[in-house]
C-alpha cells in the first residue's frame, strides 16, 4: 500500500499506515508563526496590493490564503478551516475513521457542478456533506455508482451556485444507513439514481428518515475537525465576467514525487498565497510508466491538499500511456481521472476521457491527447476539435487556451526538428489551433521553459523562421510585452513549453521562434485580467520569478 503523505500534524509511520489516527484532526489551531503569517497576508489582501512586500502576489481572497509555519514554508494552514465545522450525521464516519488514503481530489469543475473523488480503506458508499458555511455542511450527495471494491468513491455534486464557495467533508456509510435516505431523496426529487439533498429540503428528508428508524438524530449536525474538511469554489458562468484576475496553475512533467517537485509546489503556494482557480496537468504526472502506485506517490501524495481545494484537469503524456490504452480508455489514467468530456463544464461534449474542453468565465480551455490519438490521426478527435473551436471562436470568449503534452516547437530535452511527434503536431494540430484564433498553447514533454513569439503557419523546421520571417506575426518587447491584434482566423498564437515542474533536461534552448528559454525547475502561473494575460514562471525558491511576460489583446 502506498505511504500516506501527511497533512500538518498527521502520522505517516509505516507503509501500511493509512488508517492511523490523524493526531491533530480534533485540535488543529494556528501556531504563533502561522498567526504572524496571517497578519502579513491580511495586510497585503486588505491593501489590495498588486505585489506584496516580499515580491509575491499573495492571495486575492484571504479565506484562500496560505499561512506559513516555520522558515522553509513546507508546513502550512489554510485560513478557511482553522475552526471545527459541522456536517450532516451521514458524514459521521470520515477522515481517519474510514482510512482515506487518496484524496479527496476535485475533478470536472464547472459553474454548477464538481466531482469529488477519494479512496478509503473502509468499504461502503461514498458520501459528501457540503454547504456554503463550514458550520452547516448539511447538504448531501452520494456515490453515482458503486465501485467494485467499495473503496473507490466518485460523487458528482450538481445544482450548485456559480462563483460560490462551498465547504465539504467526505465520508463512507453503509447501504443500510443510506437506503432510507436514498429512497426518500428519489421520491421527493425524481433524480432517480443521483440522490442529493439541497439545504432547503434537508429538514424534510431528515424528518422522514427519523421516522424510518435509522438512528439519525433529527436535523442535528455532527462536529468535523478542521483537518477533515476543505473548501472549493464553483466557476463563473460561461462567458460571464469574474472578479479579476483569473489564476491558473500549469504544471508539466511533475510526476517525480521528489524534493524538486515539492520545492516547486511550495514556491508556487508562497507566491500566490495558496489562491488560484484551477490546475492544468500537462502530462507525465507519474514517472516512470503511469502505474497506480506511481500516481499515488508522485501526484496524490505531493499535491494532496491542493487537489482537495482546486480542480485539476489533466492531459495524458508518454509516461502516462504505457499502462493505459488511450483508444479503449482503460487503465490507471482513466481509473483515476474524471475529465469533463460530457460537456457539462462548458464547450462541446467530446464524449471521450482523454480529450475535452471546459470554460472558466470568459476563458475557454481545450485539452487534446497529443501523445497517441493526435499522433495516430484519430478522426473523432479532429472532428470534435473542429466543432469545439469553431463554436468557441464565435462565442466571444476573451481568451482561448489549448494544452497537450508534446510541444510543436522546442530545443530543450526534445528537439522539435528531430522528433516525429513534434512534426506531426505542426502538421495536424497547429493549423487547426490557428484557424480558429487560439491565443495560447501550453505543452510539457521537453524539460525546460520556452516562450514563443506570436506565430502563424510556422509548419516547417526551425530554419523556416529565416526563410519565411512572416510566420512571426509579432515579437515580445524588451520589457516582456506582446500585443496581439484581433482574435480571428490566423491572428497568431503563442506557444509555451512548461515541462520543468520536477526536473530539467538541458538542450540548446535556441529555437528561433522562441523569445525565452530557461533550464530551471519551476511552474507556470497564468493570470487573465481582461485584455491582459500575465504569465509568471515561478521557480523553486520563495519569491523566485524566473520569467514574467504580458500578452495583450487588442480588438483591432
Amino acid at each position: 500500500k502506498p505511504k500516506v503523505a501527511a497533512r500538518p500534524g498527521e502520522s505517516t509511520e509505516g507503509q501500511g499506515g493509512r488508517s492511523e489516527k490523524m493526531a491533530s484532526e480534533s485540535a488543529r489551531a494556528p501556531s504563533r508563526a502561522a498567526a504572524l503569517g496571517l497578519v502579513g497576508l491580511l495586510f497585503c489582501a486588505m491593501a489590495a496590493l498588486r505585489v506584496c512586500a516580499d515580491g509575491t502576489l499573495g492571495p486575492r481572497d484571504l479565506k484562500k490564503a496560505k499561512l506559513v509555519k516555520g522558515g522553509d514554508g513546507s508546513d502550512y494552514y489554510y485560513a478557511d478551516n482553522l475552526a471545527p465545522g459541522f456536517a450532516s450525521e451521514l458524514c459521521k464516519d470520515h477522515g481517519s475513521a474510514i482510512g482515506v488514503f487518496r484524496g479527496p481530489y476535485l475533478q470536472a469543475g464547472g459553474h454548477d457542478r464538481v466531482i469529488v473523488r477519494w479512496s478509503s480503506e473502509a468499504q461502503g458508499f461514498g458520501v459528501v456533506c457540503y454547504g456554503t458555511s463550514p458550520g452547516n455542511m448539511a447538504s448531501v450527495a452520494f456515490d453515482e455508482e458503486s465501485f467494485p471494491r467499495g473503496t473507490e468513491h466518485s460523487v458528482s455534486i450538481s445544482g450548485l451556485l456559480p462563483s460560490t464557495e462551498y465547504y465539504y467533508v467526505v465520508a463512507v456509510t453503509s447501504a443500510q444507513r443510506l437506503a432510507p435516505v436514498e429512497k426518500e431523496v428519489e421520491a421527493f426529487s425524481g433524480w432517480g439514481g443521483s440522490p442529493r439533498a439541497e439545504e432547503d429540503s434537508w429538514s424534510f428528508l431528515v424528518e422522514e428518515v427519523e421516522e424510518a428508524g435509522t438512528g439519525l438524530e433529527g436535523s442535528s449536525l455532527g462536529i468535523v475537525s478542521p483537518g477533515a474538511y476543505h473548501s472549493f469554489s464553483t466557476f463563473p458562468r460561461p462567458l460571464r465576467d469574474s472578479p479579476p484576475p483569473v489564476r491558473v496553475w500549469a504544471i508539466g512533467d511533475s510526476g517525480m514525487g521528489d524534493d524538486n517537485a515539492r520545492r516547486v509546489r511550495d514556491a508556487f503556494l508562497n507566491f500566490t498565497g495558496g489562491d488560484w482557480d484551477l490546475t492544468l496537468g500537462l502530462g507525465d504526472l507519474a514517472y516512470g510508466s503511469g502505474r497506480e502506485y506511481e500516481y499515488q506517490r508522485n501526484l496524490f501524495d505531493v499535491y494532496q491538499e491542493q487537489n482537495a481545494r482546486i480542480p485539476i484537469f489533466t492531459t495524458p503524456g508518454n509516461h502516462d500511456r504505457p499502462t493505459s490504452d488511450m483508444w479503449k480508455q482503460t487503465g490507471p489514467y482513466f481509473d483515476l481521472f474524471t475529465n469533463p468530456g460530457d460537456g457539462n463544464s462548458g464547450g462541446v461534449a467530446s464524449n471521450h476521457k482523454s480529450y475535452y474542453s471546459f470554460d472558466y468565465g470568459k476563458v475557454h480551455f481545450v485539452s487534446v491527447d497529443s501523445d497517441q490519438l493526435g499522433l495516430e490521426d484519430d478522426p473523432a478527435l479532429y472532428a470534435w476539435l473542429e466543432r469545439d473551436l469553431e463554436a468557441a471562436s464565435k462565442a466571444g470568449y476573451d481568451w482561448i487556451v489549448a494544452y497537450h503534452h508534446q510541444p510543436p516547437y522546442s530545443k530543450g530535452s526534445h528537439d522539435s526538428d528531430r522528433e516525429y511527434e513534434c512534426y506531426k503536431l505542426r502538421s495536424n494540430l497547429v493549423p487547426t489551433f490557428e484557424k480558429y484564433g487560439v491565443d495560447l498553447v501550453l505543452a510539457g514533454h521537453s524539460h525546460s521553459y520556452e516562450r514563443s513569439h506570436l506565430l502563424d503557419r510556422h509548419l516547417g523546421s526551425s530554419g523556416e523562421i529565416y526563410s519565411n520571417p512572416g510566420v512571426v506575426k509579432a515579437r515580445w518587447s524588451k520589457d516582456g510585452i506582446l500585443v496581439k491584434r484581433g482574435s480571428g482566423p490566423n491572428s497568431g498564437t503563442v506557444y509555451v513549453v512548461a515541462g520543468s515542474a520536477a526536473k530539467t533536461g538541458g538542450g540548446s534552448l535556441n529555437h528561433p521562434a522562441m523569445d525565452k528559454g530557461i533550464n530551471e525547475i519551476g511552474s507556470l502561473l497564468l493570470e487573465f485580467d481582461g485584455e491582459d494575460l500575465t504569465m509568471y514562471l515561478v521557480g523553486s525558491a520563495p519569491g523566485q520569478v524566473l520569467d514574467k511576460s504580458v500578452m495583450r489583446k487588442h480588438p483591432w
